[in-house]
C-alpha cells in the first residue's frame, strides 16, 4: 500500500465520505448542491400511477432528473432502469448537477427544467420556493400511504407539517475495529449493546506507543460527525447535534453544561487517555497517515458505503460493531439525504411515482441496497433482511447491519434552518479543535449562540 502525508490521506477520505453522502458511495462525485427557480410551469397530464397499463396508452415522459452522478457511473443508473420497467413510457434522465438547486434554476431559464433535484439544503429549497409541497401527493396515494416508514423518518422532511422530500439514500456510521489487535490485547470482540465506557476501556487497552498501536484511529470524523450523537446518547439533548425538541435551539450554547461534556468525549481520549492522535501527534510518533489503514488502531469510524472499498485495502482482519451505547440509549450518527421535485416540473404526477418508487417501494429500496448500500428506511423483516444480505456488505457481521439502521438518527443539519451555519460548527469543530487540542467548553457556547441567534432569526419570518 502506497504511503502518502497524513494531511493529504485525511482530505481525500474527507472528500471521499462527502462524495458518499451525496452519491451513497460507488463513484468519485462532489457533493451535489442547490438550484433556484421561477414559478412553475404546470401542465395536466394523465398520472402513471396503474403501473400494469400498457406503454401505448401512456404518452411517452421523460424525467430529467439533477443528481451527483457522473455518466461514467454505471451502478445508479439502475434505480431508473428498475422505475422504466414498471412505467415503460417513463424515461429518466440523469443530469450532472454539482449544485443542485442552482442547476434547477439554470435548467428553467434553458426552457427545459429538471424535474426532481437532490437537494444539499431542504432548507435553501423551501425558502426560495424551488419546491413542490407533497403532502397532496402523498395523502391520496394509497400505496405510499400503506408503505411501513420507520416511526418519525417522515418528520426530517416536513416544515410546518408540508412533506417537501423523500429521501434519495440514508446512510449511516459504523465502527471499524481491528482483529488482529483485539487478539493482541486480549479484547473481546464488542457485543451489539456496548457501551462508550467500553469503547474507551478498549481503547486505552490497545494503546502502546512503544508498539506503535493506538486505541483510536487519527481521524477528524470523531470530531465531524460522531460526537454529534453523544449528548443524545447520554440523555442531555433529545435530538442529534444537541438539538432541542422541537429543533429552535441548540443545546451546546453553554445551558445545558452536560452536554458540553459528552462533546468533549474525544477530545479526553487524546489529552488524557493518549489513545487518539491528531496530525501534530501522528507526526511525533512518525504515523504519515490513517492509522488504522496500516494496523495500527484498534478502532475507525466509517459510513457503510465505503466499506467494500476498505475490504480490499486493509492488510489485516477487521469487522464492524455498532456505534456504542451511552448512558441513556443506543444512537447512531447518519444522513438522510433529500430529493424532491421541482416546481417547475412539466411531469410532477410522473416525477412522485419516480421518488415513491424510489424511497417507498420495497422493490426500490431493494434495489438501492444493492448497488449504494444505503440503510433502510422501515424495520420491515423483508427489508431489513434484503439489506444485511446486500452484495455490497457481503462478509461483514450480520448482526451489525440488521442492528444498526435501527438506532441510527440523522444529522439535522440538513433540513432545520441554519442549517448551513450548524453544519459548519460541527466541521470547524473537526478542523480546529481536534487539531488544536480545543476543549468542547471552550469551543461551543459562542459559536452555537450565534446559530442560534441565527435560527430564531429564521424561525421568525
Amino acid at each position: 500500500m502506497k504511503k502518502y502525508g497524513l494531511f493529504n490521506v485525511l482530505k481525500v477520505l474527507t472528500i471521499c465520505l462527502l462524495t458518499v453522502v451525496m452519491v451513497a458511495c460507488n463513484s468519485n462525485n462532489e457533493p451535489q448542491q442547490s438550484t433556484g427557480t421561477t414559478e412553475p410551469t404546470k401542465s395536466s397530464e394523465p398520472s402513471p400511477v396503474d403501473s400494469q397499463a400498457t406503454s401505448e396508452s401512456h404518452e411517452p415522459i421523460t424525467l430529467r432528473v439533477g443528481w451527483v452522478i457522473p455518466p461514467e457511473n454505471q451502478d445508479w443508473p439502475k434505480m431508473f432502469e428498475a422505475f422504466t420497467k414498471k412505467f415503460p413510457w417513463i424515461t429518466v434522465e440523469g443530469v450532472y448537477a454539482e449544485n443542485g438547486e442552482d442547476e434547477l434554476i439554470k435548467s428553467i431559464a434553458a426552457g427545459q427544467p429538471l424535474d426532481v433535484i437532490w437537494n444539499t439544503s431542504l432548507d435553501r429549497a423551501i425558502e426560495e420556493e424551488l419546491i413542490e409541497d407533497l403532502t397532496p401527493y402523498a395523502e391520496k396515494d394509497a400505496e405510499f400511504q400503506s408503505y411501513p416508514y420507520r416511526e418519525g423518518y417522515l418528520d426530517n422532511f416536513k416544515r410546518d407539517g408540508k412533506l417537501y422530500a423523500l429521501s434519495r439514500g440514508n446512510d449511516g456510521f459504523f465502527i471499524l475495529y481491528n482483529k488482529d489487535l483485539l487478539k493482541q490485547y486480549g479484547l473481546e470482540k464488542p457485543k451489539l449493546d456496548w457501551t462508550w465506557e467500553d469503547f474507551r476501556t478498549m481503547a486505552k487497552a490497545a494503546t502502546n506507543p512503544g508498539a506503535g498501536h493506538f486505541g483510536v484511529a487519527n481521524s477528524v470524523w470523531w470530531y465531524n460527525f460522531v460526537s454529534m450523537a453523544m449528548p443524545m446518547a447520554n440523555g442531555h439533548a433529545p435530538n442529534m447535534a444537541a438539538m432541542n425538541e422541537d429543533f429552535s435551539k441548540n443545546l451546546a450554547d453553554g445551558s445545558v453544561p452536560e452536554v458540553l461534556d459528552d462533546l468533549n468525549f474525544f477530545h479526553d481520549l487524546m489529552v488524557n487517555d493518549g489513545s487518539l492522535l491528531n496530525t501534530k501527534r501522528a507526526a511525533e510518533v512518525k504515523i504519515e497517515m490513517n492509522s488504522f489503514h496500516i494496523g495500527q488502531s484498534l478502532f475507525f469510524t466509517a459510513i457503510g458505503p465505503v466499506l467494500p472499498g476498505f475490504k480490499a485495502q486493509f492488510p489485516f482482519e477487521w469487522d464492524i460493531a455498532t456505534m456504542p451505547k451511552g448512558t441513556a440509549k443506543q444512537v447512531n450518527f447518519g444522513w438522510l439525504s433529500p430529493m424532491s421535485i421541482s416546481k417547475a416540473s412539466k411531469h410532477k404526477e410522473a416525477a412522485w411515482e419516480l421518488i415513491k418508487f424510489w424511497d417507498a417501494t420495497k422493490e426500490g429500496q431493494k434495489t438501492l441496497f444493492e448497488f449504494g448500500g444505503s440503510f433502510p428506511n422501515s424495520d420491515d423483516p423483508e427489508l431489513v433482511e434484503a439489506f444485511a444480505n446486500a452484495k455490497v456488505y457481503e462478509g461483514f457481521d450480520k448482526e451489525v447491519l440488521k442492528y444498526t439502521p435501527g438506532i441510527t438518527r440523522f444529522d439535522p443539519a440538513r433540513f432545520i434552518p441554519a442549517s448551513q451555519e450548524l453544519s459548519q460548527t460541527f466541521t470547524d469543530f473537526g478542523a480546529k479543535a481536534y487539531e488544536e487540542e480545543i476543549s468542547a467548553h471552550d469551543f461551543f457556547p459562542s459559536r452555537m449562540q450565534k446559530v442560534n441567534e441565527i435560527l430564531q432569526q429564521k424561525l421568525a419570518k
